[in-house]
């Protein structure tokens, strides 16, 4: 955000109880999309099956079911001494059988789920994480979408809209007939929550004064939403219901939420509606009992702040490449943002896959982020970002090898407190890198472009949680297979970012580097941007 608003902001209390009261109700919005996002979990549990067949005569056999007319299961069968089949194995694929017919397939579980419904294995078996990656890649379309119609029409009216928006879609998927139309309204699901992410980061924070925006950027009720989401998953095990019940409640509470949240201020005033913005600020200056802004002061600092955001927009994606360091410094920061959002939605959505009960794992995956989060604000300060970042993705990767060797003695089923444990200990690495990078890449890029380079570190991370679902699929083929991939990205994540420098105790970089690659000369354009960073904090 530019300074000018933010001294008047300062002046009327940078930080009070209505402030506040603002901050956790729009955060609540991070709880629900948590539930949007992390709902194929349970929603797409795979549970045990059998082939009910019984017979005579039959040496050892396999039954074969086919399933939507496209795929072929088999399940094994042996001769038992009265003469009669029954069945020994479950969940076993085999195509092209040819012996025995097995008349359809039981699922073995207390829940339902899309699998169930659709009958999501064999040769379908990938489907389930395929709507997971087609929610992935919406959330990417939202936030490039839903963050420029904030910017165009306001963050209250787009909130409340998106809000809506996920709320009906939401409702509407647990009327699919087909999982082809749930897949198509996930995607939707998916775009809603891009922009919700976005919008209840930005909204909230244009009420902060600057010196406690970075601990409230820290505040989220991501992990309370998770936990819940697993609580209410073990009390509801219809999937269908399930659905309902996640998108109903949200949009009826924000919707009478809605009413008492007023539009950001800053927003107003750079949008010359400044009797609207004066009355949020007056509002917020008697509850701070602080002097009243003055209208003059704060236009002047509305078009100051318009001339310097007019020069900043002369800059673009190709400022982050303009050296040879600095280059490195962005392709780093992009990778770092890959391993850890493919490992965090990875792990996350790999719970299914993991032995141990799927709700207590869940729950226990969520409440491991709170001391990742605490611990990483005290060592960033205490030791510097670089060696924190390193350490947290070195822990985090070798947990994830541990399991590995755990694999390969052939213990993974018998030791699942010591799998979810080091599941654990891998999530809260995760989290505490991703903490890292986010500061990290904010304090790295010079003022002018650092909305340029975050917005990079986050196309990067969004990326990654696209692929992170075809990660979890592997998990079919073995157990062990994602975290091989989640421990050697990590093991690169954290050796690489040994490439940036520490920026510790050190202030935020203004000026850009004139262009070095090749002996290219600095463009006509470049006196009006350097200009604007010798002005810029």
């Amino acid at each position: 955000m530019s300074g000018k608003f933010e001294e008047v902001l300062e002046k009327v209390g940078g930080i009070g109880r209505r402030q506040l009261a603002i901050f956790a109700a729009i955060n609540l919005t991070d709880f629900v999309t948590a539930w949007t996002i992390m709902l194929p979990v349970f929603t797409g549990m795979i549970p045990h099956w059998t082939c009910p067949v019984t017979g005579h005569n039959l040496n050892l056999t396999n039954s074969t079911n086919r399933i939507n007319g496209t795929s072929t299961v088999g399940i094994y069968n042996i001769t038992m001494a009265d003469g009669n089949s029954s069945l020994v194995q479950r969940d076993v694929c085999q195509k092209n059988a040819t012996f025995g017919i097995c008349d359809g397939i039981q699922y073995v579980s207390d829940f339902t789920s899309v699998v169930t419904e659709w009958n999501l294995i064999c040769d379908l078996d990938e489907i389930s994480d395929l709507i997971t990656t087609i929610q992935m890649i919406g959330i990417v379309f939202g936030a490039f979408l839903i963050s420029h119609l904030a910017d165009m029409f306001g963050r209250k009216k787009v909130w409340i809209s998106v809000v809506t928006l996920n709320s009906m879609v939401g409702f509407a998927n647990a009327f699919s007939p087909y999982w082809e139309m749930f897949a198509a309204m996930r995607f939707f699901n998916g775009m809603a929550s891009g922009g919700l992410l976005i919008l209840s980061f930005i909204w909230p924070l244009e009420f902060i004064g600057t010196k406690y925006r970075s601990i409230c950027g820290a505040v989220s009720f991501w992990q309370i939403g998770t936990m819940c989401l697993a609580l209410l998953a073990y009390f509801v095990r219809d999937w269908r219901t399930l659905v309902m019940v996640t998108s109903l409640f949200p949009g009826v509470l924000f919707w009478i939420l809605y009413r008492f949240l007023p539009e950001s201020p800053r927003w107003l005033a750079m949008n010359n509606r400044l009797e609207e913005a004066m009355a949020i600020l007056e509002a917020i200056a008697k509850t701070n009992k602080k002097p009243l802004p003055d209208k003059d002061v704060l236009q002047k600092a509305v078009e100051e702040d318009k001339n310097i955001e007019e020069k900043l927009k002369k800059y673009n994606f190709s400022d982050l490449f303009r050296t040879p360091t600095s280059t490195l410094h962005t392709l780093v920061l992009m990778f770092v943002w890959f391993v850890c959002t493919s490992s965090y939605y990875g792990l996350s959505l790999n719970v299914k896959h993991m032995p141990g009960d799927i709700y207590v794992t869940t729950v226990l995956l969520g409440l491991v982020e709170w001391p990742a989060v605490l611990s990483t604000t005290c060592l960033n300060n205490v030791i510097g970002r670089r060696p924190t970042m390193f350490g947290y993705n070195l822990i985090g990767s070798l947990a994830m090898l541990s399991v590995i060797i755990v694999h390969l003695s052939g213990q993974m089923e018998s030791q699942e407190i010591l799998i979810t444990v080091l599941a654990l200990v891998g999530k809260m690495g995760i989290s505490s890198a991703w903490a890292v990078a986010y500061l990290y890449t904010a304090e790295l890029f010079p003022t002018v472009v650092r909305s340029i380079g975050c917005g990079a570190a986050s196309i990067a991370g969004r990326i990654g949680g696209v692929v992170a679902p075809q990660f979890v699929y592997l998990a079919k083929v073995t157990p062990v297979l994602p975290f091989i991939l989640f421990s050697s990205l990590g093991l690169a994540a954290a050796f690489t970012g040994l490439l940036l420098p520490e920026t510790r105790s050190k202030g935020l970089s203004d000026a850009l580097p004139e262009w070095s690659w090749c002996g290219r000369n600095r463009t006509t354009g470049d006196d009006d941007r350097d200009d604007i960073t010798r002005h810029q904090g």
